[in-house]
């Protein structure tokens, strides 16, 4: 995805790049058509994506550990001070990855975010690995015993199914006193939301090219929006050819549980299909969105597991609204004018970027997949 500023693998391995993504202005007149996306007439939107995440930093460096030995521990000042095991067992100095950007992941083979992490982890290293990028991948069966395989099982599944080429190492626990010391390192350096511990399968940890570890990401944060994670620009065009739900949510609202449980409902049924949804935190409406960004994907992804992008809080009414609100609530007014009613009020968009549909923060995402399907061409 292209955008505006360097994403956060850019920044960290020092690749400059810079798009033609532009803010979406007011330039649309009330007759023209509208979309979302770039044309040669129309200039595309840009917003601050900060999917799925929490917060981490401090160094480290690959961890492993067999069946019954742990890795050891040097020192605690870097990832580069510890051993671990690989899938063989044979001992790796995390030290071999200094000057090298790591992404260290929990991994599970049967896990129902397998398919998409794998698929996206193989897209990053493809792109980023000859620019200094690694992904370190440790199997752990600690959750829903998803990862009851062999070491040997689990290599052999991530490089036949998704032609996996970064290392997997010895599987290890993540939680608990016999934490792999890289884990505990790691969990010590980026605390979670609600603790320390690993919550889920596909947990993501960034380490700088010093060892120091600058960020921690949900199990549902995707792979490949760490790549533009930070408040860097996320260019709608993206999502040309997608069916796009877009709701202004809310972390302590009446209408959190229904709503975040039915979009839920919606993604997993129709991804595949093509339908998006992009969610956009908003504290306008009785203050019941206060958390940082961190907090709201933290309570997103550790109470309602959605694995859809969560964007940076935004306004939605007034002067400071986003200008992709202006533009939603121009497309389609509502019943008693353009303004968003409260939380989790709903546009729909089709897959050339046109606003087809708006509706009530009271109506049920599950209502709308009537609408969803005939967007997407499902009979």
């Amino acid at each position: 995805m292209l955008c505006s500023s360097t994403r956060l693998f850019r920044r960290y391995l020092s690749i400059s790049a810079i798009s033609s993504s532009v803010l979406l202005s007011n330039r649309f007149s009330c007759g023209s058509k509208r979309t979302l996306f770039v044309s040669s007439q129309i200039p595309s939107f840009s917003s601050s994506l900060i999917d799925t995440r929490a917060n981490f930093q401090r160094p480290i460096w690959s961890s492993l550990r067999s069946e019954h030995t742990m890795a050891s521990q040097s020192k605690t000042g870097s990832i580069h001070d510890f051993t671990v095991k690989d899938a063989k067992g044979n001992d790796v100095d995390l030290s071999i990855y200094k000057g090298k950007v790591l992404l260290i992941v929990n991994v599970a083979s049967q896990c129902g975010l397998t398919n998409s992490n794998y698929t996206e982890l193989a897209q990053v290293y493809e792109k980023y690995k000859n620019q200094g990028l690694e992904i370190l991948a440790f199997p752990c069966n600690q959750f829903g015993a998803q990862e009851p395989g062999t070491n040997d099982e689990i290599v052999e599944f991530a490089c036949t199914r998704f032609k996996a080429e970064y290392p997997i190492f010895d599987k290890v626990d993540v939680n608990g006193d016999n934490a792999a010391p890289v884990y505990k390192f790691l969990k010590s350096s980026k605390g979670g939301l609600f603790g320390d511990s690993i919550k889920w399968n596909f947990s993501k940890f960034l380490v700088d090219k010093d060892g120091n570890v600058v960020d921690r990401y949900a199990p549902t944060t995707s792979p490949l929006s760490i790549e533009d994670a930070k408040g860097d620009d996320i260019d709608l065009s993206t999502y040309k050819g997608k069916v796009l739900l877009i709701v202004n949510v809310a972390s302590k609202c009446g209408m959190t549980n229904s709503n975040y449980t039915e979009l839920n409902q919606l993604y997993e049924k129709y991804k595949d299909h093509g339908l998006e949804i992009l969610a956009f935190p908003c504290n306008q409406f009785g203050e019941e969105e206060p958390g940082s960004n961190e907090q709201i994907t933290e309570f997103v992804c550790t109470r309602f597991k959605s694995e859809f992008p969560i964007f940076d809080k935004i306004e939605v009414n007034g002067e400071s609204a986003a200008p992709i609100y202006k533009f939603l609530k121009s497309g389609k007014w509502g019943i008693f004018g353009d303004d968003i009613q409260w939380n989790f009020a709903k546009f729909l968009v089709d897959k050339d970027g046109k606003v087809v549909d708006r509706y009530y923060p009271t109506t049920s995402p599950l209502s709308l997949e009537h609408d969803i399907k005939k967007l997407l061409g499902i009979s």
